[in-house]
């Protein structure tokens, strides 16, 4: 009976510890998508933030290369510090407006039963009731509408992947280094083809 309940517990053991190796998954590893420029043996960011990181390293030993594209980097810096200018003003005056409908309602005194103007006092406080709620609603759509205005502009301002592509092939027409547009795919997702290399 000992030696029973000596293998009794030795197989109870061995099942509660089957599940946790059975199941025991090695975590995947998380993919990152690479997305860079690279010219020679150096990477940059595939943005305009990174073209310009690139640009300032041929400042002293490229002058005429910084020379040709500095301009056109420099309109489309002028697009984003604009289109951001406009969705700060737009989410600012959003904020400001829907605050302001909620903050700025009248205090709208409710009459008392025994007032002695009840009738007209009761009428005065449902108009001022009204008259909040009427402003609310148009400040609350207003704000609302900043708000996605500002998101509008911001967009239609902010430089685009052709904007980007547009300073790629003007640097290689003028550079002797190659610029590439290194992009990657997610093997999860099989999105994009693997390890392709573009170069513009």
């Amino acid at each position: 009976m000992g030696k029973l309940s000596a293998v009794t517990l030795c197989l109870s053991l061995v099942v509660a510890a089957l599940p946790a190796r059975a199941f025991a998954t090695a975590s995947l590893p998380i993919y990152v998508t690479p997305s860079h420029l690279e010219v020679g043996d150096q990477t940059f960011e595939a943005n305009l933030n990174g073209f310009r990181a690139y640009l300032e390293t041929k400042r002293a030993s490229d002058p005429r290369l910084f020379a040709a594209l500095d301009p056109r980097v420099e309109h489309l810096e002028s697009q984003v510090a604009a289109g951001e200018a406009v969705a700060v003003a737009g989410l600012v005056i959003g904020v400001a407006s829907t605050a302001y409908a909620f903050l700025g309602r009248k205090t709208c005194p409710e009459p008392g039963i025994t007032d002695p103007n009840f009738a007209a006092d009761s009428a005065a406080w449902g108009a001022c009731n009204q008259d909040n709620d009427s402003t609310s609603g148009k400040f609350i759509l207003l704000g609302i509408g900043a708000m996605t205005l500002g998101g509008i502009g911001w967009w239609i301002l902010s430089p685009t992947r052709a904007d980007l592509l547009d300073l790629v092939n003007a640097h290689n027409a003028l550079a002797p280094d190659t610029m590439r547009l290194q992009l990657g795919y997610d093997p999860t997702s099989r999105l994009a083809l693997g390890g392709l290399s573009m170069t513009f």
